[in-house]
């Protein structure tokens, strides 16, 4: 985790010892060429003997979302820079905006600047709690970077202090403590991230299951069990180990439960993450430009495992379990084939037609095992299809539920997150899709089309009608290009609409 040092300061902005003094600011509603002059603004300008005004308005700066104006102070006030950061009409802000601009700020410049002092906008929420929230973690998550094997570190100076600047008067306890409570979601996220990223040959099946005992054995509120091939083969979990036969390293099938010491609910919700490690497609073998990447294909078990490493610091008041078939995809003499049939753990019968629809296989057993614990809400991420990036693209998540109360809960989870997520239909009469002329049911849709939503009716088949919300996260699990919040790999997503959730 960062070691990045958070304070709040009730100092007035022109005298904060800092590299830059950020102040956010929106366009004008009607002139739309101009800028919102706020209080703060103004009160700097003046310092600045007008300076600020002139050059805002030489370079024809509006305060567009997005878009930043910065000036050296050239010793007038003791900030070194001012940054002003362009939030687009105030009618339309939401915290997603925030969120992005405040992203794109900290790359813009990060390498550059130690310290960074903040003024939080004003007037647009009336909990400051949430406005905090979201740009301690748009920073963190902003100043990330996974470089664990670069050879040659970048010597550049990175950020490391950021000041938020509050009025005199006002109370920083609470606001310190939002501090604290927002950098586990960075924490949380920043895991997942680190898993995805990780190699394939490191982040292994063992590797993921090390993890989760060492997460358990940090709290007196969380407990771990993993059980081996030997293991699973005896529990019956023969879909998972049909796709994991293939390989010599050893599968795991890793559960976890958070059990609070009070608990103020009968709900077990239950959370399932595709857990393949690394996807070569099977027999099926995926082309050389669409494997590359396929280190990513265990995302949906970083969000499970980045979930659970902050949780007992959370506290739901209700048991949450954690279910993960975790297992490379890959080629040998003994590889599953087309045409294998394989049996779930909860009795069903799959026919393989595709060894690269494997996640929803392995799934199948996650899924069984999950209601057989008790689940009385279940919630799996997977990395699932490509169908999926076809039809949303890159940043946003299929979303799929039998159960319209939690589908909403999660939505509304999800959009303060800021993750974004498209609900599809469970439509029944596809279920045809995924028939099989000689076992319950095909790992692959006979036709061409519908692919996101027959692979949602595949994992249907296995939550025995337990309100249930299935997240195809194909796109957005792994960014292809850098944006605000994220450089190019792993994003963490799903994580912070759990977290959300759970603290509902």
């Amino acid at each position: 985790m960062t070691s990045m040092q958070f304070e709040i300061s009730q100092k007035a902005p022109q005298d904060i010892n800092s590299d830059i003094l950020a102040i956010y600011s929106f366009q004008d509603e009607e002139k739309k060429a101009e800028l919102v002059w706020n209080d703060t603004l103004l009160q700097i300008d003046k310092y600045l003997n007008g300076q600020l005004l002139n050059n805002c308005l030489n370079e024809g700066f509006q305060g567009k979302w997005g878009s930043i104006f910065s000036m050296f102070t050239l010793g007038m006030i003791i900030p070194k820079k001012i940054a002003i950061i362009g939030l687009g009409k105030k009618s339309e802000f939401v915290l997603e905006d925030l969120r992005q601009t405040t992203g794109q700020f900290i790359k813009s410049i990060n390498k550059k600047n130690k310290t960074i002092a903040i003024i939080l906008p004003s007037g647009t929420l009336e909990n400051s709690k949430e406005l905090l929230d979201s740009v301690v973690q748009s920073v963190e998550l902003a100043n990330y970077e996974f470089d664990k094997y670069h050879t040659q570190k970048d010597e550049q100076i990175k950020l490391s202090n950021v000041l938020f600047i509050l009025e005199k008067g006002k109370e920083i306890s609470p606001l310190n403590k939002q501090i604290s409570h927002s950098r586990l979601y960075s924490q949380a996220a920043v895991l997942a991230r680190n898993l995805v990223n990780e190699q394939p040959t490191i982040a292994t099946p063992h590797y993921l299951a090390e993890l989760a005992k060492s997460i358990a054995k940090d709290s007196t509120e969380i407990s771990c069990k993993v059980f081996d091939r030997v293991q699973a083969e005896k529990m019956g979990m023969h879909a998972f180990l049909g796709i994991a036969r293939a390989s010599t390293i050893e599968p795991k099938f890793i559960f976890l439960e958070y059990k609070p010491k009070v608990s103020k609910s009968k709900k077990k919700l239950a959370l399932v993450g595709k857990g393949i490690t690394f996807d070569s497609g099977g027999i099926n073998v995926k082309p050389g430009n669409h494997m590359q990447d396929m280190k990513m294909d265990m995302a949906g078990a970083a969000c499970v495992l980045g979930v659970f490493s902050v949780i007992a610091e959370i506290k739901p008041g209700f048991s949450v379990i954690g279910c993960i078939a975790a297992t490379p995809n890959l080629i040998s003499g003994n590889s599953i084939v087309p045409g294998d049939v394989v049996k779930a753990y909860n009795g069903k019968t799959i026919e393989i037609l595709n060894t690269d629809a494997e996640g929803r296989v392995t799934m199948a057993d996650s899924l069984s095992y999950a209601v057989e614990q008790g689940a009385t809400e279940i919630i799996d991420f997977a990395t699932l299809t490509g169908a999926a990036v076809v039809a949303l693209g890159t940043d946003i998540a299929a979303m799929f539920s039998n159960n319209k109360d939690l589908a909403q809960k999660v939505k509304t989870a999800a959009y303060e997150a800021g993750e974004k997520v498209w609900e599809l239909p469970l439509e029944k009469t596809y279920k045809k899709l995924n028939k099989s002329e000689v076992a319950d049911v095909a790992n692959i849709p006979s036709g061409h089309y519908a692919g996101t939503i027959a692979a949602a009716l595949f994992l249907q088949e296995f939550v025995d009608d337990k309100p249930w919300v299935h997240f195809d996260i194909a796109g957005p699990a792994f960014a292809d290009t850098s944006s605000g919040l994220h450089p190019k790999g792993g994003t963490g997503f799903g994580v912070t609409t759990v977290l959300k959730l759970l603290e509902v």
